[in-house]
């Protein structure tokens, strides 16, 4: 197997919750990214003072595994900033998501495919693959068009089951080859 990182940024939790289970399937490292100043407000709006320097850098590993939040089609501050400082030491990168967006809107306005073009672009053939996790998923069927109850909803290890344990093992399955 690739010698492979995960690194993460989670603000509400979902998204340390997936790099941890990925962590856990593929037996690797998993680190997070922190902000200097970690003033979520300022980060939605695209103000941050940097990231704070990691424990294990990229070069070392064949493999990044990147994942993090996607807000309003919009690829995070300490996410860009992740990918524009170790770009060049990146030499394969799969950017994965848990995400309000569901599949049948990734391409609208708000979707994470905006996030998965944007890193693409970023990176170019560096970038391998893009998995999205949509917290909607998790949520009974009668509220997932309900915008509040997929911004409450939490990944925890008792509703981590059904289609997006189908699709997560799915996606170790494709990773390990």
């Amino acid at each position: 197997m690739k010698k492979t990182i995960i690194y993460h940024y989670s603000k509400k939790g979902n998204n340390r919750f997936l790099a941890e289970k990925i962590g856990d399937a593929l037996k690797c490292d998993v680190e997070e990214i922190r902000p200097l100043l970690n003033l979520f407000l300022l980060i939605l709006i695209g103000f941050t003072a940097g990231i704070r320097k990691l424990k294990n850098s990229p070069e070392n590993f064949d493999r990044v595994i990147l994942c993090g939040p996607v807000f309003v089609g919009k690829l995070i501050v300490p996410l860009r900033q992740f990918v524009g400082k170790y770009q060049k030491q990146i030499k394969k990168l799969v950017f994965v998501t848990c995400c309000g967006s569901g599949y049948e809107q990734k391409d609208e306005k708000f979707g994470h495919g905006h996030v998965f073009n944007r890193i693409q672009e970023m990176l170019g053939d560096k970038c391998v693959h893009c998995e999205a996790f949509p917290i909607s998923l998790v949520v009974p069927e009668e509220k997932r068009k309900d915008p509040d109850s997929i911004m409450k909803t939490r990944l925890t290890e008792e509703d981590f089951k059904g289609e997006i344990k189908e699709r997560f093992d799915k996606f170790i399955i494709f990773i390990r080859k």
